[in-house]
C-alpha cells in the first residue's frame, strides 16, 4: 500500500495542477493538489501524509480521485444541508413585498428592515422565514440591504413633513415600549 510507485503525469497535467493551485483560495484543495504533485515526483504515500499531517489513506484517496476524475476529483464539494423551503414563487413574493411600501401591510415605516419584512412574510403572507434566511436570499437575489433612515417625505410643505416624522418618532417609541 505504501509503495513508492511513481504517478506518471504529463507536463500539461502538471501545469494544469500548478495553475489550479495558484488560483484556488481553498487550503484543502491546495494541499491535495500538492500531494498529487509530490506523488508524481516519486514520494511515498506515508512521506506525503506525514508532511501534511494526514493519514496515508487520505493521500491514497486523493491520488485515486485525481486518476479517476482529474482535478474535479480533488475539488472540495459544497457542504450538504437541508434544502430551502422557499420556492421561486416565494422569492418573487419576497421581492414584490420588499419593493412595496410597508404602509400597505400596516407598518408605520417608510422602508423595510429585514427583521420587520421577515415578520410580515411569516405572519401576513404565510411564508415562514427567519431574518438570517431572508438576509441570505436577498443577497442571492442581488438586493443590497442598507440600514433604514428616517427621511422627510418630499411633500409640498417642509413643516408638514417634519411634523410627520416627529409624530412617527413618538408613535414608534410608544410601540416599542408596549412590546416590552
Amino acid at each position: 500500500m505504501n509503495h513508492p510507485s511513481k504517478l506518471k503525469l504529463t507536463i500539461v497535467q502538471k501545469n494544469k495542477l500548478k495553475a489550479f493551485m495558484r488560483n484556488t483560495n481553498n487550503k484543502k484543495e491546495y494541499r491535495r493538489l500538492l500531494a498529487i504533485l509530490l506523488k508524481a515526483e516519486g514520494r511515498t504515500f506515508e512521506d506525503i501524509a506525514n508532511e501534511h499531517g494526514v493519514s496515508s489513506r487520505s493521500v491514497q484517496r486523493w491520488v485515486t480521485a485525481y486518476i479517476q476524475n482529474g482535478i474535479d476529483g480533488v475539488k472540495m464539494k459544497k457542504p450538504g444541508g437541508s434544502k430551502s423551503g422557499i420556492t421561486d414563487e416565494d422569492k418573487e413574493i419576497i421581492l414584490s413585498a420588499l419593493f412595496n411600501d410597508p404602509h400597505l401591510f400596516g407598518y408605520l415605516r417608510n422602508t423595510w428592515s429585514l427583521r420587520s419584512l421577515a415578520k410580515c412574510l411569516t405572519n401576513e403572507l404565510d411564508i415562514p422565514i427567519s431574518f438570517k434566511h431572508l438576509q441570505r436570499i436577498t443577497k442571492d437575489l442581488g438586493v443590497r440591504c442598507k440600514r433604514p433612515k428616517l427621511e422627510l417625505l418630499h411633500g409640498k410643505d417642509y413643516e408638514e413633513g417634519k411634523e410627520l416624522v416627529e409624530n412617527y418618532k413618538q408613535i414608534a417609541s410608544a410601540l416599542k415600549k408596549r412590546e416590552s
